[in-house]
């Protein structure tokens, strides 16, 4: 399965952010987002992988990002929070790509 090289990776995410074709403010629409995980994708797992399952990840990053809103929010409350919160993220993130990803492919995407 063919993967975008490292130099093409990065190169691909600097232009993502420099020249955005998205209408949305900023950077923090969902579509740059979305465009930024196929590129990981592409990178780590091969510009082959399943439509299907760029899909299900991306529906398994919304919930870790609707986590992640809610743990920064909660690490504002208390420091205490933010070292059990960090590990709850951590865990969530792993279950949730766990549910698409093989175990081979879980340790391509987040690094061997």
């Amino acid at each position: 399965m063919a993967e975008l090289t490292q130099q093409e990776f990065e190169q691909a995410v600097v232009d993502l952010y420099d020249h955005p074709r998205t209408k949305h403010s900023g950077y923090e629409g969902d579509h740059i987002r979305r465009r930024e995980l196929n590129l990981t994708i592409d990178h780590r797992l091969g510009v082959d992988f399943p439509l299907g399952r760029r899909d299900a990840l991306w529906r398994a990053q919304q919930q870790v990002e609707q986590e992640r809103l809610r743990f920064a929010a909660r690490t504002l409350l208390a420091p205490i929070v933010v070292r059990l919160g960090a590990n709850r993220l951590a865990k969530l993130v792993l279950k949730q790509y766990a549910q698409v990803l093989t175990a081979d492919e879980l340790r391509a995407f987040f690094g061997k």
